[in-house]
Parts: structure tokens; sequence; C-alpha cells
């Protein structure tokens, strides 16, 4: 589910009161983490994840399935 703090939002809490509710609600659900994606070029957003102590996943790479290789893949033989 992607969730994304628009500009004229940012630095006003909005982040930390939307992951701050997305941790309560993975506690009551009984999960042990939460993981989320931010580019590299987004350093404001990466000092925010560290200061709330958030770690990043160097051994993690993200993918992404589109356009002719989604259209393929989808009557690949299973």
């Amino acid at each position: 589910m992607l969730r994304i703090v628009r500009e004229c939002y940012r630095r006003k809490g909005f982040g930390k009161m939307l992951l701050s509710a997305v941790a309560k609600q993975a506690v009551e659900m009984g999960y042990g983490k939460v993981d989320w994606m931010v580019l590299d070029s987004n350093v404001n957003a990466i000092t925010f994840y560290e200061q709330m102590g958030a770690k990043v996943l160097p051994d993690w790479r993200f993918y992404r399935l589109t356009g002719d290789a989604l259209q393929a893949y989808q009557i690949a033989n299973v």
C-alpha cells in the first residue's frame, strides 16, 4: 500500500502521525516489523526515518515488473 505525504504537508507532523498509526496497528496485530521504501535522493525522509530509529536494509533490493514484461509474465506456465 503506497502512502506519500505531499510536499505541502511535510514538516507539520503528518508523517510522524502516519508512521505512528502504522506502528500501533502493527503491534496490535502482533507483527514484528514494518517495512517501507524511500528514494536514495530523499535525504530529508531518510534523516527522519533514521531519527525515529528505523534501519536501512542494505541486503535487500526492490523490484518492479511493468509494461511488456508484466504482460508477458502473466501467461507464464506455473
